[in-house]
């Protein structure tokens, strides 16, 4: 299996990612990850966005192969919430540690790894 991450961060980031979306949409972008169907990204700040082909699905009706637009923004701590994080960090003996972090903690409804959100 091909491995979409290069850090302890970036499997800690999809593993959040797993715990609040279905499996068949995260093995889908990772098939078409593979697959060489994204045909382009850009990432600015705390926004990406992408061009991937989808997939032909007559069960579905999708009988010609469709090009998506995705777009994902990523939520900034503010910077008037960072003493609260510093503090909520610092107030564990471990300080920064890789345990702590693999820990899901919430300042001001804001996380360090993804969550869903209701629109």
């Amino acid at each position: 299996m091909v491995k979409f991450s290069r850090t302890w961060w970036g499997d800690r980031f999809i593993k959040a990612l797993e715990n609040f979306t279905d499996d068949g949409r995260l093995q889908r972008g990772r098939s078409y990850a593979s697959s060489g169907k994204v045909l382009n990204f850009e990432i600015e700040q705390n926004h990406i966005t992408a061009r991937v082909k989808g997939s032909v699905n007559p069960y579905f009706g999708v009988y010609k192969e469709p090009t998506y637009n995705i777009s994902i923004e990523i939520k900034s701590i503010p910077k008037s919430s960072w003493n609260e994080v510093i503090d909520k960090l610092s107030s564990k003996a471990s300080g920064l540690s890789n345990f702590y972090l693999w820990m899901r903690f919430t300042v001001n409804s804001f996380s360090i790894f993804p969550q869903s959100h209701n629109f």
